[in-house]
């Protein structure tokens, strides 16, 4: 648990004792100043007189009686007081075992996300170094039938071209593949480049759209679980750009802020026709961005209206890592197929 939740836990045990005493102070206070009071005024004496023209109603025994009512009131109320502190206890045990499900939930979730990227990494590794490496071989092959089918052979030389048209055609889509898997750049360049490659990719897809990417501070440091996520938050919003806001104009911002406590802020905002929020959307990826951002600990917002444009901000620790809480991942072909 947080050391803020043991903190929060500390605090509610010693504020219901602290309370208790009080109110047990100033009972003992109240009851001080009336025996104090009733000794000053004569109370017994003058309470005799006013009450001894009605002795045959036994109104002087009323005091006995109101004595065993108090101490019978006074027995209902510590036996409550003790019930709803069992209760407190109870609930506060609730409470810490919810917390701590919730921690493995979080953390099985990371570890899912972990375990799904470096399958993604190592798929993209092989039909980069497998796959790709036979297309490359048989583009080249057929190049050499081609050069020795010329001139005399021209069906030779036609079915040549064609298979190196196939091979260049199944090699780009494989590249494209790869790029979805992992993002292109990301353990070269870094967030930063990887992030300002994939913008680029979008600029060329969406002209009619502007973008403006702004990245502040340090991110050599970070995870890869804490890169991962921040780039799909960025591919998810740039894909529902090209559904619903094709001629927007994006900014996206990405900071990290100073010191080892710090925390990376991402936000991304357009100005296209915006969405009403109060009506439940059929798609996951706002949900799988959510998921992957409270996943690793953090915050996801959104902000929209209709005619007002879109706006996301996610908040995670800079140290966040997969054994923080964190998110689950959507299937790699979700960001393609999810809506706002």
């Amino acid at each position: 648990m947080p050391p803020d939740s043991h903190l929060s836990s500390a605090a509610r045990q010693i504020a219901p004792r602290s309370t208790v005493r009080r109110d047990l102070a100033c009972v003992a206070a109240i009851t001080v100043i009336a025996a104090v009071l009733c000794a000053t005024l004569d109370f017994g004496e003058r309470f005799y007189r006013w009450t001894r023209g009605a002795e045959r109603f036994q109104v002087d025994e009323l005091p006995p009686t109101l004595f065993v009512l108090a101490s019978g009131l006074a027995w209902f109320a510590w036996r409550r007081y003790r019930e709803s502190q069992r209760e407190l206890i109870r609930r506060r045990e609730l409470e810490e075992e919810a917390e701590r499900l919730l921690a493995d939930n979080r953390r099985l979730a990371s570890q899912g996300i972990d375990a799904q990227e470096n399958e993604r990494r190592h798929l993209a590794r092989e039909l980069h170094d497998e796959l790709g490496q036979y297309l490359n071989s048989i583009s080249l092959d057929a190049a050499r039938i081609r050069d020795l089918a010329v001139p005399r052979e021209p069906e030779i030389h036609r079915i040549s071209l064609a298979l190196m048209q196939s091979a260049h055609h199944v090699y780009r889509e494989i590249g494209g593949m790869i790029r979805r898997l992992r993002p292109t750049g990301l353990d070269e360049f870094g967030l930063p480049g990887a992030l300002e490659h994939c913008v680029e990719g979008w600029r060329e897809r969406l002209p009619g759209a502007s973008f403006t990417l702004t990245v502040e501070g340090d991110f050599s440091a970070a995870g890869d679980a804490l890169n991962i996520t921040l780039y799909r938050l960025v591919q998810e919003g740039l894909t529902n750009i090209s559904k619903f806001a094709r001629n927007a104009r994006v900014e996206i911002y990405l900071v990290r802020t100073a010191g080892e406590d710090g925390e990376i802020v991402i936000t991304m905002a357009d100005d296209g026709p915006g969405v009403d929020l109060s009506i439940p959307r059929k798609g996951l990826g706002l949900i799988g961005m959510r998921e992957r951002v409270e996943a690793l600990g953090g915050e996801f917002h959104i902000a929209s209206e209709p005619g007002s444009g879109f706006l996301f901000c996610a908040r995670v620790p800079a140290q966040a890592s997969p054994t923080t809480p964190n998110v689950a991942s959507q299937p790699a072909g979700a960001a393609a197929n999810s809506e706002k």
